[in-house]
């Protein structure tokens, strides 16, 4: 690295030795022994390991190391855990999100666990809990690998999500991740990420981490490699603060995050614009955050049914009728002469079934929004999730469960 060799990171009772060539590298082992035998340690070969960190095309080495003069083979291996992070041979850390997954994943059963033993939990009490627990084992090191998707922590994340809003794992992401409003995994990571930077552009200038960084930045810029500055600039550019990079200045992680949450909510309405599935949704929900039922004290049922409403998946025929490959002007409703597509809009504003429940619905509806009589449905709707969630949520569910004692009974 420029001047200096870096040839060994000892980290309190660990040693990792570098070398750039086998045969190097074997001459530290020896140097190594050699030392240990004259101050009497002994070497466990079965937690010594070597790996060749290579690009994809180049073969692994066939290389021997022995360990000094005792005839000791040490293996060469795909990966190896150094600090708590699996270092695998082409450093693309899947596997080593992979075992972040899994452990996340235990984290969220036991979060989960204490939901179900409380019998209830609040939207904000239930977040704290998943950034408390979850995201501190899910985001370990993501300072380092955060800059790529990884589907293993996607779906902690998204677990997460479905269970506090009483949704299938079929339901859209989109529709749950713009209603609980939580901030994405990737901008966590981004975030974790500058954080990092700011801390090494603060770190002694004599010491070897910040030489490194210092080193980094130099590779990319000379060579235009793909590494952690490579990756820094280019969150950098997505938030339009390319001269910090340019600079070396401190970034603001405040704006950093308020600059990547748009960006989120952006990208978030464009992809529920596409999805079929989310007319409905698209066309109440206009931002990304928190909606007023979820933060409400409601009935986990009824809330659960608000969701599916809103997300297109609740099982009237409009969405039942999709598993039967019906076309969608023959998904009609069964329980009245009318002789229309069971539709949401149908399902809670028009359908005969339920006129005795409408009835008192609709006037204590009348008498909380204003011109409700000049208003669409869709509208109607929208106004209802806003002004009285919990009324709406009631209306729901004793529609929908009459609506099910009729069919099946």
């Amino acid at each position: 690295m420029n001047d200096l060799t870096i040839c060994v990171l000892a980290y309190a009772d660990d040693i990792a030795l570098i070398a750039d060539t086998p045969q190097n590298l074997q001459k530290l082992i020896s140097l190594m022994h050699t030392w240990c035998n004259k101050w009497r340690f002994i070497i466990n070969p079965s937690k010594s390991n070597i790996v060749h960190f290579r690009n994809p095309p180049k073969a692994q080495t066939g290389f021997k190391f022995t360990l000094g003069n005792t005839g000791v083979d040490l293996k060469v291996v795909e990966s190896y855990k150094y600090l708590g992070v699996v270092l695998d041979q082409y450093l693309t850390f899947n596997n080593a999100t992979q075992i972040l997954g899994n452990a996340a994943g235990r984290a969220l059963g036991g979060m989960i666990n204490k939901y179900k033993s409380m019998r209830e939990m609040g939207y904000s009490t239930y977040s704290k809990l998943f950034y408390a627990m979850v995201t501190p084992v899910m985001d370990y090191g993501s300072a380092v690998w955060g800059t790529k998707s990884f589907d293993n922590l996607d779906s902690v994340f998204n677990r997460a999500q479905r269970f506090f809003t009483g949704v299938h794992k079929f339901c859209p992401i989109d529709g749950f991740s713009g209603d609980m409003g939580w901030v994405s995994n990737r901008v966590r990571w981004k975030l974790d990420v500058l954080r990092l930077w700011n801390r090494l552009l603060g770190t002694d200038k004599n010491r070897l981490v910040y030489k490194v960084f210092r080193w980094d930045i130099t590779c990319h810029n000379n060579d235009n490699k793909s590494n952690f500055a490579a990756n820094v600039k280019q969150i950098m550019c997505e938030i339009k603060m390319k001269n910090a990079y340019k600079d070396l200045t401190i970034v603001n992680i405040e704006n950093a995050q308020k600059s990547l949450m748009e960006k989120l909510e952006s990208e978030w309405q464009s992809s529920v614009q596409k999805k079929v599935k989310l007319e409905l949704y698209s066309a109440i929900k206009c931002n990304y955050g928190v909606e007023k039922y979820l933060l409400l004290n409601m009935d986990k049922y009824e809330k659960s049914l608000l969701s599916q409403l809103r997300y297109g998946i609740l099982p009237i025929r409009i969405e039942s009728g999709r598993f039967t490959n019906e076309k969608r002007e023959e998904r009609l409703c069964t329980l009245c002469d009318t002789n229309t597509v069971e539709s949401v809009e149908h399902f809670l504003f028009e359908c005969e079934a339920y006129d005795a429940q409408r009835l008192t619905f609709v006037s204590n509806a009348q008498c909380v929004i204003d011109d409700w009589e000049n208003l669409t449905q869709t509208e109607c709707l929208k106004s209802l999730f806003n002004v009285m969630p919990r009324a709406l949520g009631r209306y729901v569910k004793d529609i929908f469960l009459y609506r099910r004692d009729k069919i099946y009974k």
